[in-house]
Order: C-alpha cells, then sequence, then structure tokens
C-alpha cells in the first residue's frame, strides 16, 4: 500500500529496467511507500546484483519460471506465456485496484500495462513519451511505446518535449525532471566500488551492441563486427557480453574468431556500480543502448551510437554522436573523440523523488 491506502505495483522484467526503476524502488522505502515488487524474468542475469546495490528486498511475485528470453525460442515462449498471464490472470497477480507502475519500451512494459488495465487497476509510465517517430527504427521499441501509451493513465515525462508527444493521450503527464537513470549514475559515482579490472591498466574503448535491430540482422556480420575489427587495430575493445550478443555470437561462429583477437576482450557483463566506473575511465564508448546514452550523457565520456535513430535527445550534439552507420561519421569520432568529452553533467534534480512523490500524494484513483 501507499501512504494513503492505494496498492502500488512495480513490474519489471529487465535489467535495464531493475537499473532505472531501483532508485525509484529505494526512495519509497525510504519514505515508507510499500509496494509490491512484480518480475516477469524477461531477463535474468545479473538482477538481484542491481537489488543488493541498493538493498532492496527481492521480488514479491514471480510471474515466469522459465528461463529468460535470450534467444528468439525464448523469446516468443517466455511472450506468449506473459500474454496469455496479462489477458486472463490479471486479477491474480493485481488483486486489488490500485496503480501499475511500469518503465520504459520493453515487452515487460506493456504486457504490465496491459495486465493493470485488465485488473481494473491505473497504469503509470515510467521514461514516457520518449519518440524515434519510426516504428522500425528501433525496433520492436517503438511499437511497445505507443501500445504502453495507449494503455496508460498518469505519465512520467524527463522533460517538456515527451510531454509534447503525449498531446493526443489522456491522463496525468508529470514533468519529473530526467530520466530516472540520473539517479542511478548519481549513486554509482557516489558509492564506487575499489574493483579495478586488468584491461585499464592500459587505453581502451568500451563497446555495447545487443539491441534486435542490430544483432539480429545482417547489419551484425556485414557492417557491425567490420566496423569494430576495423577500430580495434588502433583501439584496444572491451566488448560487453549481453546475454543475447553472447549467443548470437556463438550461433555466428565468431565468439572464438573474436576471443582470439589480442586487441578484442570479450567481458561477461558488468555489475552496475563496475559499468559506470569503467565508462568513466574509458576513451570512448561504442553502444546501441538507450539506457547508456543515458548514462553517458551525465558521465560526459564520448560516445558513438551504433544506430540510425534514437529517441532520446540527451548528449546529441554534445558528448553523443549519433552514427547513422555512416563511415564517414564514425571515422571522425574515432579521429577526433577527445573534442566529444565534457564535464559530469548532474543536475540538481532527483527525477525518482518527485515520482515518489507523486504517488505518496496521489488520494484516490
Amino acid at each position: 500500500m501507499g501512504k494513503n491506502n492505494i496498492p502500488i505495483y512495480v513490474v519489471i522484467g529487465t535489467r535495464a529496467q531493475f537499473i532505472k526503476m531501483a532508485p525509484v524502488l529505494y526512495g519509497m522505502k525510504q519514505q515508507g511507500v510499500e509496494y509490491t515488487l512484480i518480475y516477469t524474468v524477461q531477463h535474468k542475469e545479473n538482477v538481484q546484483e542491481i537489488l543488493d546495490v541498493y538493498g532492496l528486498r527481492g521480488p514479491d511475485v514471480v510471474i515466469y519460471e522459465g528461463e529468460e528470453s535470450n534467444t528468439m525460442k525464448k523469446g516468443i515462449k517466455w511472450t506468449l506465456d506473459m500474454l496469455f498471464k496479462s489477458l486472463f490472470k490479471a486479477k491474480k497477480y493485481l488483486p486489488e485496484r490500485g496503480i501499475v507502475l511500469t518503465h520504459g519500451d520493453t515487452f515487460t512494459a506493456w504486457l504490465a500495462a496491459l495486465m493493470g488495465k485488465r485488473a481494473g487497476c491505473k497504469v503509470a509510465h515510467v521514461e514516457s513519451g520518449l519518440r524515434s517517430f519510426n516504428i522500425f527504427r528501433p525496433f520492436p521499441e517503438e511499437i511497445s511505446r505507443l501500445i504502453t501509451f495507449s494503455l496508460s493513465d498518469i505519465y512520467f515525462c524527463a522533460d517538456e518535449w515527451a510531454i509534447n508527444n503525449l498531446r493526443k493521450y489522456k491522463g496525468d503527464k508529470v514533468d519529473i525532471g530526467a530520466n530516472t537513470m540520473l539517479d542511478g549514475v548519481k549513486y554509482a559515482v557516489e558509492n564506487p566500488k575499489e574493483t579495478k579490472f586488468d584491461f585499464q591498466k592500459e587505453p581502451y574503448i568500451l563497446v555495447s551492441i545487443h539491441r534486435y535491430e542490430n544483432i539480429f540482422k545482417d547489419r551484425f556480420t556485414d557492417t557491425i563486427i567490420p566496423y569494430l575489427k576495423e577500430i580495434s587495430k588502433k583501439h584496444k575493445l572491451v566488448i560487453t557480453l549481453h546475454p543475447t550478443t553472447r549467443e548470437r555470437l556463438k550461433k555466428l561462429n565468431l565468439y572464438e574468431e573474436l576471443d582470439k583477437d589480442e586487441r578484442i576482450i570479450l567481458h561477461e557483463r558488468f555489475d552496475f556500480i563496475d559499468w559506470i566506473n569503467v565508462c568513466n575511465d574509458a576513451e570512448f564508448v561504442i553502444s546501441d543502448g538507450g539506457s547508456n546514452q543515458e548514462e553517458l550523457s551525465y558521465l560526459g565520456v564520448p560516445t558513438i551510437l551504433f544506430r540510425e535513430e534514437t529517441e532520446r535527445k540527451e548528449g546529441l550534439g554534445e558528448n553523443i554522436v549519433l552514427s547513422k552507420f555512416d563511415k564517414a561519421i564514425i571515422d571522425d569520432f574515432v579521429v577526433r573523440y577527445e573534442d566529444f568529452r565534457r564535464k559530469a553533467l548532474f543536475e540538481d534534480v532527483s527525477p525518482s523523488e518527485r515520482i515518489v512523490d507523486y504517488l505518496k500524494n496521489k488520494e484516490e484513483l
């Protein structure tokens, strides 16, 4: 229950969602706002670590008992199971009418919203209003967002631009001043670990590639891997192995080839605090992640996005460069990356606190 006895259900499924929602859960814990944490198990690796960082309890309800969806086959199985439960068993998981807090642009985001509607709850969408305005880029995230918008009643938005993107949707639009990732990055910087990795003894480039639109398309083998190999001739690369990326590299018989390359290090996914640390220490970062764009925009680390479009504004035109897979843009960035470095930008605002204050002061549905 919230302080006004309105049940609050927080539905999370991916590691990125845990990272971005952990500051909100921490804020609710600090302010005595009760919640039920529901876990869909879209991702499983490294999830408990995020909760441990903030001293948060584990999920109260686990909806899916199978493996995480780190392959296409497992993903289809997970989606069908979750869709059935969202449509026909919503009241089992959301027994009282309350507020369902969902996040972002994952399949969990819109399935949680659907479940909330089926159970007669109000749906509150965190990180709402982001748009690329191209349903195929990023795919399927842009579609997930549009579905979630249509099912939501409360929209927690990072800025006025995001709010304006929701003009045609009815409900409360709340400007929280930034994305909740800002609180996560602040926490990581203020609570550093002493971990140092061997690769940090010399300059390195950090790589994080995992989006469906990249790794499950010909672009992965025809464009991205060749780009990385070319860059590695001048810079040592540390490639983060997201579960889907690892499995994809193995299926394409690329894992062993890259692992043997002395200029490339394949590294298991970092803990959140360690990730912020290695980002801060990198010469520059190559990523296709929206969360990474937010993190690195706050840190000020030079970053090139291996994407054609992005739904986020953070850092663009400053330390973040959208590559559009244009070789001229990529080559220019690799040569001039230091020109894109800037001071860390920690705004004097807590988006998570604004969400908690809204929930705490909500008197009726």
